[in-house]
């Protein structure tokens, strides 16, 4: 017997439960077919860490903007936890201060602040606690934005799916592997289904059933290395930390014509950093671990070995930053995501019935819902 669905969601990461949440909203009745037993991808590889400054300014930001709403909203009713808020960038560059400076003159910047260090003896007073667990003294300025958080996406994601499940009534097929796709029908070693449409949200899987739409895109994998540490007891970080190398590398800093010189003493100074696009994100886990990462590697698989070089490199900034004094590796993982040279996101227009949405640029725990949005208002504004 054929199941009858006006959307056929194929993948279960962020992106395809984002497709999900926007078709109920609009009254689709969905249901997400999962080659897997449980979400295993990018989407719980990752920090957890919604960002919205510093994204791409055109579709990406505007996208952020939107996913960022969408997930403050998702936390009350699925009960995900937020486990902290708000973004400190250390600036240990005269170079990087420029850069945080014309951010601020951007519409992206508009509620940042940038703490020249003579005001940081005033952060506690202005309500930020645990700045001190920052290595300020090291610093020429810090810039702060309020936007982004953090979840625990290892279980934030699985959340998500029950309350899509639960809530929105969407039926889900674990373990379900989609073998064909003939117009409205397809065919999966499980079930045979009709949909209206069909959505393919492949994240990194490039060599499915995607394959032969997406080819022309000349999409790679990107590998990064992660890492899960104990430090000492009672530190608690401010919030989501980063340094020099985010803004050289982060697209809504890095595009300015000010990041260039940035760029380029990073480049003199750091270029084993650049050679592995090493740039420091530390967020902070409920029981006081910090996860730390990351690195970025481009090629046509995903890389199989972790490397204690960049491990090693990843530490030796993570300690330029925050006032550690030990730490324990209590968990190592790679993640790994595709990739594009010309965009952050793309939609594939198969057919009047068929399209695959992937964001290519990991960002996608950050601007999912956005993307998912925009390609239902434009697809179902054609009915």
């Amino acid at each position: 017997m054929k199941k009858m669905y006006e959307l056929l969601v194929v993948g279960s990461g962020i992106v395809g439960l984002a497709h999900a949440y926007e078709a109920r909203k609009r009254g689709l009745s969905v249901a997400i077919v999962e080659q897997n037993a449980r979400c295993t991808g990018a989407s719980i590889r990752n920090f957890g860490f919604i960002t919205v400054s510093g994204q791409g300014v055109k579709d990406t930001w505007r996208r952020a903007v939107y996913s960022a709403k969408v997930w403050r909203e998702l936390t009350q009713l699925a009960g995900i936890k937020i486990l902290h808020q708000g973004t400190w960038i250390l600036c240990q560059r005269p170079e990087a201060v420029e850069v945080a400076k014309a951010f601020l003159k951007t519409k992206m910047g508009e509620e940042c602040t940038f703490y020249e260090k003579i005001s940081y003896k005033d952060l506690p007073r202005l309500g930020f606690e645990n700045t001190g667990n920052l290595r300020l003294e090291e610093s020429l300025g810090v810039l702060y934005s309020p936007h982004e958080f953090r979840v625990e996406s290892r279980e934030a994601i699985p959340r998500l799916a029950d309350y899509l499940q639960t809530e929105m009534e969407v039926d889900f097929y674990w373990s379900t592997e989609v073998l064909s796709i003939d117009d409205s029908s397809i065919l999966t070693s499980n079930n045979r289904f009709e949909a209206d449409r069909v959505v393919i949200c492949p994240g990194s899987q490039l060599t499915g059933i995607a394959k032969s739409y997406i080819r022309k895109h000349h999409l790679e994998l990107c590998t990064l290395q992660m890492f899960r540490l104990k430090v000492q007891e009672g530190f608690i970080l401010p919030g989501s930390v980063m340094t020099d190398n985010s803004l050289a590398r982060y697209l809504g800093w890095a595009e300015l014509p000010e990041a260039q010189a940035l760029k380029d003493r990073i480049a003199k100074e750091m270029p084993e950093y650049l050679d592995e696009g090493i740039h420091l994100i530390v967020v902070q886990s409920a029981d006081g671990s910090l996860v730390v990462g990351d690195s970025h590697r481009y090629g046509s698989a995903e890389e199989v070995f972790a490397s204690e070089r960049v491990e090693s490199l990843i530490i030796n900034l993570l300690y330029k930053v925050l006032n550690i004094t030990e730490h324990k590796v209590m968990e190592r993982w790679t993640g790994v995501y595709p990739s594009s040279s010309v965009s952050d996101a793309l939609i594939e227009k198969v057919s009047p019935r068929i399209r695959v949405a992937i964001v290519s640029s990991g960002t996608g725990a950050s601007t999912a819902f956005g993307l998912a949005k925009d390609n239902f208002d434009e697809w179902l504004s054609n009915d």
